[in-house]
């Protein structure tokens, strides 16, 4: 069975007024497969929370819980490897203000201002049980030997997206944890205030990375960071650094995804990636992200994904008999995912329109990507809502 799984991702922060990415988009093919195949969409449970997207990653490629941990993906895109009784825990530079994360990616810092920032926290607050590797842009790692910062039983912290705009503070987990964790945020944060990387930024009108976020904690053995399997079953497409150490934990070949949907060289360079892939892999993920707020950039965006990847892949893959096509698109601001899955065994469940307000209403609905993950390799489970 060869699948395609395309997920694409609202990349703007909320606050901004967007319009939603289905909106005013031309996007014929999309709602050809959504007549003649399934629609639907997933809702994620929040409980206050922005809708952790890793987290839909890893059910779509149908993830073990050990290979779930964010920490582990970190780990394995900088190919780490732990020591004994260490525990490698996601670090991010946002921005916060008043308590609140306000942006989660710091104004995309980049890598070589981070690595700056990343010096300073090792000189001062680093140490033999204590220390950190430079990841890319906001996105590193922090690696500590200290039984308050175990991994063992990783506590539930929610990533830095999923705490926009809200107080980080009341999201720390209790005990002596919560307790270790705040008191290193807080000498990071005073740091990282008075940095002058922080200040330039500041002048320049860019979000400074005046904070840092720990989450996501794993000990022991990072898995697949350092064996390749004998036979990669998948190969992952995205150009997003923690997507990079997802694809090795999963045991997934690896390419760079395009940086924008309007460039059209890179969607054809896309293409040519799938189909070259097609050649080797049975699963095929694509993760792709809008990152621009301007409205008539966004439709373009669709656009594009629609006839220069989704047309040429619906005449691509009923060659590979048997097939199947995945795509999910969500808007940042929305609490449901919505879907078009269709190909080889899978039921007709056929979408008038690709509206919000039309697919609300669908019968086709799940309660989290793992149930549709299971519907769709299955194709014989029907979910209810």
């Amino acid at each position: 069975m060869h699948e395609v799984i395309i997920r694409c991702e609202d990349g703007v922060m909320l606050g901004q007024p967007v319009t939603p990415l289905l909106e005013g988009a031309k996007t014929a093919q999309l709602q050809q497969l959504a007549q003649a195949g399934a629609a639907g969409v997933i809702r994620q449970q929040r409980r206050g929370l922005g809708i952790d997207r890793l987290r839909v990653h890893h059910e779509l490629l149908g993830m073990a819980p050990r290979e779930t941990a964010a920490g582990s993906w970190y780990a394995a895109s900088v190919n780490l490897a732990l020591g004994e009784g260490e525990t490698a825990w996601c670090c991010d530079f946002v921005t916060q203000r008043d308590g609140k994360i306000i942006d989660p990616m710091a104004g995309c810092i980049t890598t070589k201002e981070s690595e700056v920032l990343l010096h300073a926290l090792d000189e001062q607050l680093g140490s033999d049980t204590r220390r950190w590797e430079a990841g890319e842009g906001s996105h590193h790692v922090l690696i500590v030997r200290d039984p308050s910062l175990s991994g063992e039983r990783p506590p539930a912290i929610p990533s830095p997206e999923q705490l926009l705009n809200l107080r980080w503070d009341e999201h720390l987990p209790g005990a002596s944890t919560g307790d270790a964790l705040r008191l290193l945020i807080d000498e990071a944060g005073k740091l990282l205030d008075d940095h002058p990387i922080n200040r330039v930024r500041v002048d320049l009108g860019e979000n400074p990375a005046n904070f840092l976020w720990l989450w996501g904690p794993i000990s022991g053995e990072v898995p697949a960071a350092h064996q390749r399997r004998a036979q990669l079953e998948g190969l992952l497409i995205s150009r997003y650094f923690p997507m990079r150490g997802l694809a090795r934990v999963r045991g997934f070949d690896w390419k760079e995804g395009p940086a924008a949907l309007l460039d059209e060289r890179a969607m054809h360079a896309l293409w040519k990636a799938i189909t070259a892939g097609l050649e080797h892999h049975q699963t095929i993920y694509v993760h792709l992200r809008v990152d621009t707020a301007d409205p008539v950039e966004r439709q373009c965006a669709m656009e594009r994904l629609d006839q220069l990847i989704l047309k040429p892949l619906t005449q691509e893959l009923p060659r590979r008999d048997p097939w199947r096509l995945l795509v999910a698109i969500d808007d940042h601001g929305s609490d449901a995912i919505p879907f078009v899955a269709i190909g080889t065994g899978l039921p007709q469940h056929p979408a008038v329109s690709l509206a919000g307000s039309q697919l609300a209403e669908s019968s086709l609905t799940f309660p989290d990507a793992a149930a549709l993950a299971v519907w769709f390799r299955q194709g014989s489970s029907w979910p209810t809502a």
